[in-house]
């Protein structure tokens, strides 16, 4: 984890992706496109790497 790193999760707490509703789907990616453009603006950045470890072989580690 870096200074820049951000968690964005849904409210309703599950622990796979494929848990997820269609509309709270929508809902994840809408934060993550509005927090992602505050750090790219705060930051400076000109760039972002989105990355999602769903399942424990994919090193997640968040339930």
């Amino acid at each position: 984890m870096v200074a820049t790193d951000v968690l964005v999760c849904p409210l309703r707490p599950v622990e796979r992706f494929r848990d997820l509703r269609p509309d709270e789907v929508a809902d994840l990616f809408q934060a993550t496109q509005r927090v992602g453009t505050v750090v790219e603006k705060h930051f400076h950045g000109t760039s972002l790497t989105f990355s999602m470890q769903d399942g424990p072989e994919a090193g997640q580690t968040v339930k």
